[in-house]
């Protein structure tokens, strides 16, 4: 059981014994890719690899040494508080040699727990994601909107991060890009863009706000890490109309649910005016889902593609022919690389990198997916 503050020295610094023992936690997290690590008293430590919590190990962490632990986190977090006034802290932590990391402190029944996202040193690329060669094209557009769909969990942030990653290797000028996120989760250095990376919380108030001020930043693209009300919808949309490229992570299922989520922020009675605006201002939108590979070896993405073809956007403009957008898609994939999660669903089975009988259960209409599938295997 976890010790009460008590029983602990104040006086009690770090351990050279226990900052070893930290620093080789992160070490085998990092090895082991893991997105996040979870240390607190009285348990094992765990981190999660593709999206499950695994132990680390037997031993069962003390009181004491959460304690110094985070007594070693604080002491060399520059903009960190005094351990005594801990109840609840986030910001960016560096372990040298191991990695940067994303922190979060908290006490429960007053013990110490640790918290931290690896931000990882290696960037995604729409290739090692085995996302559509068709994205790079709208990664690279002057101006307009960008949607990156999915539930938590969907890997919707290393997506982001490819968009970005594109800009700032193959922008055929130099744009200034001010993301807005929740937490860091990739770090950007500038490259042949300038990158401005906020953190909701601790850099602006609230994505609104961040969002506002990116426009008054000479931002040539804003990255918004959830485009989650009418008022954010508004002004990106204005900043779209304003000649700034928008990438924007959205929750819906996929590219249909998307568009009308997108929508749905604005008054009914704007609705045919909506519908007109997003059709020349959306450059695509990609939805998405992880699944476990059929090796067991981590998890590989699905994603279905919308890009703004002539009949996408014709349909668009329809209110009533909305639902008609997943055939378009499907009938554009060999024109314009465009394609529904079915089609990739296919494509990863063929591939032997997901089983049959997992993306059957996942497939947007089982049926014609067997029948899709018979089709492509003869």
């Amino acid at each position: 059981m976890p010790q009460p503050p008590t029983a602990i020295d104040p006086g009690v610094s770090a351990s050279p014994a226990e900052v070893e023992r930290l620093r080789s936690i992160l070490s085998e997290a990092v090895a082991r890719n893991a997105t996040d690590i979870h240390i607190r008293a009285g348990d094992v430590v765990y981190v999660r690899v593709d999206g499950e919590l695994v132990s680390l190990g037997p031993t069962v962490l003390t009181a004491l040494s959460t304690y110094e632990m985070t007594m070693h986190i604080l002491a060399t977090s520059p903009t960190a508080p005094d351990i005594d006034a801990v109840h609840d802290y986030s910001g960016p932590w560096s372990a040298p040699g191991i990695g940067r990391f994303r922190l979060s402190l908290l006490k429960q029944r007053s013990s110490f727990m640790i918290v931290m996202r690896v931000i990882p040193d290696v960037l995604p690329t729409f290739e090692s994601l085995g996302l559509p060669s068709s994205l790079t094209s709208i990664s690279l557009s002057e101006f307009g909107l960008i949607l990156v769909a999915g539930t938590t969990g969907s890997g919707r942030s290393s997506t982001v991060a490819a968009f970005i990653n594109q800009l700032n290797t193959k922008s055929a000028r130099r744009r200034h890009i001010v993301s807005v996120d929740s937490a860091i989760r990739y770090l950007h250095r500038n490259n042949v863009c300038a990158v401005t990376q906020r953190e909701v919380g601790i850099d602006t108030d609230s994505y609104l706000t961040g969002v506002k001020a990116a426009l008054e930043q000479d931002a040539d693209v804003i990255v918004i890490g959830d485009l989650s009300s009418p008022e954010l919808v508004e002004i990106a949309v204005r900043a779209a109309e304003q000649g700034r490229l928008v990438i924007a992570k959205i929750r819906a299922l996929d590219t249909t649910s998307a568009v009308r989520s997108l929508l749905a922020n604005f008054p009914v009675d704007l609705q045919d005016s909506a519908r007109l605006q997003l059709s020349e201002l959306l450059r695509g939108v990609v939805a998405q889902r992880l699944l476990p590979r059929a090796d067991s070896r981590g998890r590989v993405a699905a994603a279905e593609v919308l890009l703004m073809t002539p009949l996408v956007r014709d349909v668009m403009t329809d209110a009533g022919r909305l639902g008609e957008l997943r055939h378009t898609i499907s009938e554009g994939r060999a024109q314009y690389g465009t394609q529904t999660f079915d089609q990739h669903l296919a494509d990863r089975v063929i591939a032997g990198q997901v089983s049959f009988e997992v993306a059957v259960t996942l497939a947007t209409n089982s049926l014609d997916f067997e029948l899709q599938l018979r089709g492509l295997r003869r």
